[in-house]
């Protein structure tokens, strides 16, 4: 689409295209299905209480290097996909346990299905049989110009706490004590800028926000690569929107969507207001169908490159630290 004048980006929401993979799955045990079952994805283990991860940067989006099985590449970390998703570039051929819906997007539909991954390994973090959707990832691939052999959900952190610095470029992966809690002498970061709880719902991160005293509930993506807001609940704050760009959109089938590129000066999430905020306006139809229930909007890159965060899944507590320098 053309994001803004003279500069040409591809768009992608990787969470949406992913989402309802793991919907409707008919896994075989023997000649007996059973519609809708997915196993209980293990526990990640390993011999740590803090993992440093290296992050590599494909332009907006967050990439950590892994293990599935012998084949080792970049999966993108993507707090709106719900598990393991692996791009159907390089799984064509695993043994499929079941068939996926197809899942829904804001440019469009791709179609899934489900294996088994023998072995997982982030680092010293690692899980056997691990069940993963697997679906077209190509998209990603073209437009980075990077290999990428899937995506990291947020399922996968379930017990454990992350913390992501970007201008380090650097992740932690935290064990939590039985309190939930990230061990005293392991926390890297103190007095953050925001700390409030989040809505964890389908394996989605929802945060609650304040736009020109409009309450909306925002769900949290690390693979989306800006804000968006839906376009109905955008006539809300009309007054305090100001629009920068008209964008088009191609979708996956090869339809056009219009887009509205906007700003607004005042966003309050966490009791702290954040200015010069950017986002676009679009339909959210289809990534509410994807998620099963209407979505108000994203944060994406353009909120969380603000500063370092940490996501608690375990006690579902968001923090932010910004340094007075940034």
């Amino acid at each position: 689409m053309i994001f803004r004048t003279c500069c040409l980006l591809l768009f992608l929401f990787t969470a949406p295209l992913t989402r309802a993979a793991g919907k409707t799955i008919v896994l075989p045990t023997g000649n007996i299905t059973f519609p809708g079952a997915r196993m209980i994805d293990p526990d990640g283990q390993g011999d740590f209480n803090t993992l440093v991860i290296p992050i590599k940067r494909a332009q907006n989006l967050i990439m950590i290097e892994a293990k599935i099985d012998s084949l080792q590449g970049n999966f993108i970390l993507d707090t709106g996909a719900p598990y393991l998703v692996l791009n159907e570039t390089y799984f064509r051929d695993a043994i499929r346990y079941g068939n996926a819906d197809d899942a829904g997007g804001i440019n469009g539909d791709a179609t899934a299905f489900q294996t088994i991954v023998k072995k997982f390994n982030i680092a010293e973090l690692s899980y056997d049989r691990l069940q993963a959707d697997v679906t077209d990832l190509s998209g990603i691939e073209n437009s980075r110009g990077v290999r990428v052999l899937g995506l990291l959900g947020t399922r996968l952190f379930a017990k454990f706490a992350i913390t992501v610095d970007l201008f380090q470029n650097e992740l932690y992966i935290h064990k939590l004590d039985k309190d939930g809690n990230i061990p005293a002498g392991e926390e890297i970061f103190h007095d953050p800028y925001l700390s409030m709880p989040f809505n964890y719902a389908d394996n989605t991160l929802y945060l609650k926000a304040e736009i020109s005293e409009h309450a909306f509930w925002f769900a949290f993506d690390t693979g989306a690569e800006t804000n968006l807001i839906d376009y109905r609940l955008s006539k809300k704050i009309a007054a305090s929107i100001q629009v920068i760009n008209r964008s088009k959109l191609t979708g996956i089938g090869g339809s056009t969507y219009e887009l509205i590129y906007a700003r607004f000066d005042k966003l309050v999430i966490g009791g702290r207001n954040f200015e010069n905020n950017k986002f676009l306006i679009a339909s959210m139809d289809k990534m509410g169908k994807s998620y099963g229930h209407s979505v108000d909007g994203m944060l994406g890159f353009d909120f969380f490159a603000r500063g370092v965060f940490t996501i608690n899944f375990v006690k579902k507590q968001f923090d932010m630290y910004i340094s007075k320098d940034q």
